[in-house]
């Protein structure tokens, strides 16, 4: 008896984990000061309704240049009165129990240990999701940590 209460233990913290684990992330977890890098914005669909739209806020200090084509979706950057991309919003639909990625390039500043990404993510109820909190809450911010650079650093 004692066997199968800690299955079904273990199983039940098994889905909770899974359920924690489904946020909005940004990937690379790592990159290195200076770095060009391809950042994928990893979109799970945690709702029985779809995700039609995505709002993300860029961390000010990364220069966003380029976003990669995702069938299906469409994509407005966001600019500040200098021109510079400062966030985006992708339209399209995310079926319940799927994700998407999106793909954007980007370089990183010189200085500073993390980037914070901020979204909102939009289902076709009318429920939004704030993806801005700090880490460890219901509702993390993505960040991603920031190494030093050196002049042998790979750039992606």
């Amino acid at each position: 008896m004692d066997v199968l209460k800690s299955l079904a233990l273990a199983a039940a913290l098994s889905l909770v984990g899974g359920t924690a684990l489904a946020h909005i992330t940004v990937w690379p977890r790592q990159s290195v000061q200076g770095a060009r890098e391809k950042y994928v914005v990893r979109i799970p669909n945690e709702r029985r309704a779809p995700t039609v739209r995505v709002e993300a806020t860029f961390p000010a200090q990364v220069k966003v240049s380029a976003f990669e084509d995702k069938p299906g979706w469409k994509v407005e950057p966001r600019r500040d009165a200098s021109g510079a991309i400062v966030g985006a919003v992708w339209t399209g639909s995310l079926p319940p129990d799927h994700f998407a990625e999106f793909g954007l390039l980007a370089m990183n500043p010189a200085s500073g240990s993390a980037l914070t990404w901020r979204f909102v993510q939009v289902y076709a109820d009318g429920t939004r999701v704030e993806w801005a909190g700090p880490k460890g809450s219901a509702t993390p911010a993505p960040q991603v940590e920031l190494q030093p650079g050196s002049s042998s650093a790979p750039h992606h």
